[in-house]
């Protein structure tokens, strides 16, 4: 028994000095990052995508929820997304992980375009290679901000329709201000996004009460200014028939009823008829679209609006009536738009004659409420296709815009850029410059993009172009003929 004890002890004495231990292996290795490369079918990288990290696959609900996400980024410009996961405990236990591309549409659902399993490893920086499908927001042309997404605009629009839209009988109209008032130009601003909301009922009911308000002496267009029990002008405004027919067409795209096509084309034969005017621009032949008609077609070559001219929208009509007048309205457009803008700045009055002159009578001839959604309208020819006298003249007037700054942008600028504004930053200013950003460069959208996101306009025009530019920064402003 002694004996054994003194052999024990010889023993433990000499593991101790040939360290005779438990072997752990190696040290476990701590991930540091996550790269992932998205491209489409054709090898090309994506950027501008939200990328996920889940622990659950995109087959079950939780997977494709963003609040349910582990970590989140959006791909580069090369297509690279990068999750930082150093210190995430969840992904450094182990197991299998899911790397998934999402797109938030503003039906509030959220798009799969992509995904694939992942093993945590013992390396320190994991790289992958994902191809996903291509995005339904997106433009052909372009940026789109990746500081902004569908979430703001879909909140946006929540608001909107609580506070601007209310009943009146059978249908539901667009509050002005005073309350009790409405403008034809805030039914086709409501038309617009309730159509792009997919929002039906609100769509629906907007429609009801436009067609309760058409008269006579508008050539059977709604009277621009109206109440819920009456008219009090029963004269047209043509910006707002323009997008009410507009919107039709998309309407029909999303529900597809041949009904609103029909009636879209019978608005856009009214205004083809009565309010489609020949003119001449220094010396050039042009048409131009007539601001209105009381009983007959008031304004024309020496009173128009550029901001009544929406080159993207008249190529949609062109297609959906057959009717080329509208692809010449298109091109004149451009000619009308450099005839009035200023050469340094881009800057464009509210209204000028066909040949350039701002200010007209007594109309306003700087840049204020009109012209503010000029850059709105006119870029979206080049978003959609890529026109480059559009670009042209956005690239010119959202630099002018950059080097202002997107804080200090007020609401009225003399055309050589001299502030006339008085009351500070607002949506309808800022947002106009925002989208014309979308042909110049991804970081002055980006810029523009953030400064978008604090405003809370209560103004009926200012929240309504809000949401209306949001719609088209987060590339949920599509073009009908691609849908």
């Amino acid at each position: 028994m002694k004996n054994s004890i003194v052999i024990a002890f010889y023993l433990l004495v000499a593991c101790s000095f040939m360290s005779c231990k438990k072997d752990n292996g190696p040290a476990l290795i701590e991930t540091e990052t996550i790269k992932v490369t998205l491209v489409n079918s054709a090898g090309k990288a994506e950027p501008n995508v939200n990328v996920y990290l889940f622990d659950e696959p995109a087959t079950s609900t939780n997977g494709k929820l963003p609040a349910r996400a582990l970590k989140r980024a959006i791909t580069d410009e090369q297509g690279v997304a990068l999750f930082n996961v150093q210190g995430l405990p969840a992904f450094q236990s182990g197991g299998t992980f899911y790397i998934t591309a999402l797109e938030q549409l503003l039906t509030k659902e959220f798009r799969v375009l992509g995904t694939m399993p992942l093993e945590r490893e013992q390396i320190a920086s994991i790289e992958k290679q994902m191809q996903v499908s291509e995005k339904s927001l997106k433009y052909k042309h372009g940026f789109i901000p990746t500081t902004l997404n569908s979430e703001i605009a879909i909140n946006e629009y929540t608001r909107w329709r609580t506070t601007q839209v209310v009943a009146c009988g059978e249908g539901l109209r667009v509050i002005n201000n005073p309350s009790n008032q409405t403008l034809v130009e805030a039914m086709g601003f409501g038309t617009l996004l309730a159509a792009y909301a997919k929002d039906k009922a609100t769509f629906d009911g907007l429609m009801r009460f436009y067609k309760s308000k058409r008269t006579p002496e508008s050539r059977n267009m709604m009277g621009w200014k109206v109440t819920c029990d009456g008219i009090i002008d029963p004269g047209s405004a043509t910006d707002g028939d323009l997008d009410v027919a507009f919107a039709l067409i998309v309407a029909n795209k999303q529900w597809n009823d041949p009904a609103y096509l029909a009636d879209a084309r019978e608005i856009l034969q009214i205004i083809r008829t009565n309010l489609v005017l020949p003119c001449t621009s220094n010396g050039k032949n042009v048409l131009i679209v007539g601001p209105g008609f009381s009983g007959n077609a008031w304004g024309g070559c020496g009173m128009m609006n550029i901001m009544y001219h929406s080159p993207a929208f008249f190529r949609v009509f062109a297609e959906v009536t057959g009717d080329n007048t509208w692809l010449t309205l298109a091109e004149d457009t451009y000619t009308l738009l450099n005839a009035g803008a200023n050469a340094t700045t881009g800057l464009v009055p509210d209204w000028q004659t066909s040949n350039g002159v701002p200010g007209p009578g007594s109309r306003v001839g700087y840049y204020g409420y009109d012209a503010c959604r000029a850059p709105w309208r006119l870029s979206l020819d080049y978003l959609w296709n890529g026109n480059q006298e559009a670009k042209a003249w956005a690239v010119k007037v959202s630099g002018w815009a950059n080097r202002i700054g997107p804080r200090n942008i007020v609401d009225g600028y003399e055309l050589n850029g001299t502030p006339r504004g008085t009351n500070g930053l607002n949506s309808a200013f800022l947002g106009g410059f925002a989208v014309s950003t979308m042909s110049n460069s991804q970081a002055m959208a980006n810029a523009f993009g953030t400064e978008m996101i604090p405003l809370r306009d209560t103004y009926w025009f200012n929240l309504n172009t809000r949401v209306l530019y949001l719609f088209t920064l987060t590339g949920n402003f599509w073009n009908p003929l691609e849908r």
